[in-house]
């Protein structure tokens, strides 16, 4: 039998909102044992994800642009928009400010095979399930692994 999305994800999801400060984030993971959470308005409409990661990458000590000397002049090496972002991961309060608004995500009806290799090839926590702009579950790699103590194969 060939098994989809739905026949797996998490439907009680854990959200977070984007107004959520960084110290709730990371008291919302590490109390629900989760790495990531998808960011939901008001409406319930879908935003992004955070995860563990973003919260460990905001802590990372900022980037200086590498710049090239030649003739008393000072070339950059790197764009300017990147010594933007890094000021404002830097800068970042809350979820909003760090949330991956480009993660993958899964509808119900794919394959399981796509959340394999979304997993596989993305470095993301956890694949958002998404229904016409609405979050509808959540798939994480131990779905996938509880799939295979039933007995039944990943991906056919």
């Amino acid at each position: 039998m060939n098994k989809t999305v739905a026949d797996i994800m998490t439907k009680k999801v854990i959200t977070v909102s984007p107004e959520d400060s960084l110290r709730k984030l990371a008291e919302v993971l590490t109390a629900e044992k989760i790495s990531g959470a998808p960011v939901v308005d008001s409406t319930g409409r879908y935003l992004g994800v955070v995860g563990e990661h973003d919260l460990i990458r905001h802590e990372k000590p900022l980037h200086i642009p590498t710049v090239l000397t030649l003739f008393d002049s000072w070339i950059p090496l790197e764009l300017p928009s990147t010594l933007k972002k890094e000021i404002a991961r830097i800068g970042a309060t809350s979820v909003k400010d760090i949330l991956n608004k480009t993660a993958p995500t899964l509808g119900m009806q794919d394959p399981l095979r796509k959340a394999v290799e979304l997993f596989d090839r993305e470095d993301v926590d956890i694949l958002p399930v998404v229904d016409r702009g609405t979050l509808v579950g959540v798939v994480g790699r131990e779905d996938l692994v509880r799939l295979l103590l039933t007995g039944d194969d990943v991906v056919d």
